[in-house]
C-alpha cells in the first residue's frame, strides 16, 4: 500500500484502489492542526464515521458480496461462461484538508472511516445502508434515503434527512447561533440536546405526535398569506399549518423539526 501513496507539491493526494473485497488507506492532511472536511456521497452501502485523536483520515472499505443472480451459475454465452466481477473500487482525494472519497457505483460498499475529532461532515446514502457517526466536533450534513441515521456523542450543528427510517441524534455540544433542521418522512426524529441550550423551536409532523421535556414557551402559530395572480384575476389565499413554534432558554438560533409519518421527540441531557 505504500506505492499508492504519492504526495505533490499541491498538497493534493489521490489514492486509487482497485482490489477485492476490503482495503484500508491512510490520507495525511495538509493542516493537520485545523479542522477538516470529509465529503463522501454513495449510492449503495452503509457509512460510518468515528472521531479519534489521530491527524489523519483512516479510510476502510469493504465490498459486499452481490446479489445472487437468478441465472444459473454455469450459463454460458455461445460457448463462453460467465465471469463474476466482486472488485472494489475507490478513490481517496485530499486538498487543503478536504477530504473527498469516491467509489465505483456498481455493487454495494460499505464505508468505515476515523477522522480528527474536529471535522465536518457532507456525507449520504441512499440504498442498503445506514449512517452511524460518533464523537466528531464539526459542521453536519446527513442525507439517508432508505435507511437509518445515527449521531452519537457529537458536537457542532446539524442537517440531517431520512426519508424512510429514524433520525435519532444525541449532541454533547452544540454551536450557538446556528440554524439546523432535521426531517424524515416515515420514520421518527429523536435529538437530545444540552438542557443549557438556547434556541428557538420549529415543529411540525403531520401523522405522528410531538414530544419533550423541555420548558417550551409557544407562541401562536400565524396564518401564511400569499397574493399574487391566476387564470381568474388576483387570489388572496390564507393557509393555516400546523406548526409549532416555541423558545427554549430564551430563544436562539432556529431549529427546525418536520416530519410526516412519524413522530418528532425533543430531550434534554
Amino acid at each position: 500500500m505504500k506505492n499508492l501513496k504519492l504526495i505533490i507539491a499541491s498538497a493534493l493526494l489521490l489514492i486509487s484502489v482497485q482490489l477485492t473485497a476490503q482495503e484500508t488507506v491512510t490520507v495525511p492532511l495538509s493542516n493537520p492542526g485545523k479542522e477538516g472536511l470529509l465529503k463522501l456521497g454513495i449510492i449503495s452501502g452503509s457509512i460510518t464515521v468515528k472521531g479519534y485523536s489521530g491527524k489523519e483520515v483512516i479510510v476502510k472499505a469493504t465490498r459486499r458480496e452481490g446479489r445472487k443472480s437468478r441465472r444459473k451459475s454455469n450459463t454460458t454465452k455461445n460457448g463462453l461462461k460467465r465471469i463474476s466481477v466482486n472488485s472494489l473500487e475507490f478513490s481517496a482525494e485530499e486538498y487543503d484538508n478536504t477530504v473527498r472519497v469516491r467509489n465505483s457505483v456498481h455493487g454495494t460498499t460499505d464505508f468505515d472511516i476515523q477522522v480528527p475529532k474536529n471535522f465536518s461532515l457532507k456525507i449520504s446514502t441512499v440504498n442498503r445502508g445506514e449512517i452511524y457517526v460518533e464523537n466528531v466536533n464539526g459542521t453536519m450534513d446527513i442525507s439517508n434515503t432508505n435507511g437509518k441515521i445515527t449521531l452519537k456523542d457529537i458536537s457542532g450543528s446539524v442537517s440531517a434527512d431520512a426519508l424512510n427510517k429514524d433520525i435519532k441524534v444525541t449532541f454533547v455540544k452544540v454551536t450557538p447561533d446556528v440554524p439546523m433542521a432535521f426531517s424524515s418522512l416515515n420514520g421518527d426524529i429523536d435529538i437530545t440536546f444540552p438542557k443549557d441550550i438556547k434556541a428557538d423551536i420549529k415543529v411540525k409532523s403531520d401523522r405522528g405526535e410531538i414530544f419533550t421535556d423541555f420548558d417550551l414557551k409557544t407562541k401562536p402559530s400565524k396564518a401564511k398569506i400569499t397574493k399574487g395572480e391566476s387564470s381568474n384575476g388576483n387570489t388572496y389565499k390564507v393557509k393555516v399549518e400546523k406548526w409549532i413554534t416555541g423558545s427554549i432558554n430564551g430563544g436562539g438560533a432556529e431549529i427546525l423539526f418536520k416530519n410526516f409519518n412519524g413522530d418528532v421527540i425533543i430531550r434534554s441531557k
